[in-house]
């Protein structure tokens, strides 16, 4: 628990501070999801999401039972793996439209545009759910913080 009340200013540059945070993480899980290599965005975005809740409720000062009650985490774990394995499969369906309408131009599967094209867009849907989930924590902890202001 906090210390003490904090004011709205404080508020405010702890949720900047924690969305800032949030950014960052997301853009490793997009880069992870990016990466060829099975199952290491899965592994990678449950680690980022836990890290996520850890320094936000550092950041706030509050402690994990304060913010989540155990059914929360259990969804967001969910959220979290559901997430890595829909932007894989959105970058292999992705794959296989662009396959089918890009075989007439040879150039773009000649080299390998296509697929590297796939991953990008299962980077970006990763980076915007890791982003939404962590934001949507951080909201959580502003609100937590905003019933204890002064």
């Amino acid at each position: 628990m906090c210390a003490q009340p904090l004011t709205e200013q404080q508020i405010e540059e702890k949720e900047q501070k924690a969305r800032e945070m949030v950014h960052q993480k997301s853009l490793y899980s997009s880069i992870a999801a990016a990466l060829p290599i099975p199952l290491l965005d899965v592994g990678t975005d449950m680690k980022l999401m836990k890290d996520i809740k850890q320094e936000a409720e550092e950041i706030f000062g509050f402690d994990h039972k304060q913010v989540n009650d155990i059914s929360d985490d259990l969804m967001n774990r969910a959220a979290v793996m559901a997430t890595s394995i829909g932007s894989e499969f959105i970058g292999s369906q992705t794959t296989k439209m662009l396959l089918k309408r890009g075989s007439k131009n040879s150039k773009l599967t000649k080299f390998g545009v296509i697929p590297l094209l796939s991953r990008v867009i299962g980077a970006a849907v990763s980076y915007k759910v890791m982003q939404k989930l962590g934001n949507d924590y951080v909201d959580k902890c502003v609100e937590m913080a905003k019933s204890q202001t002064v």
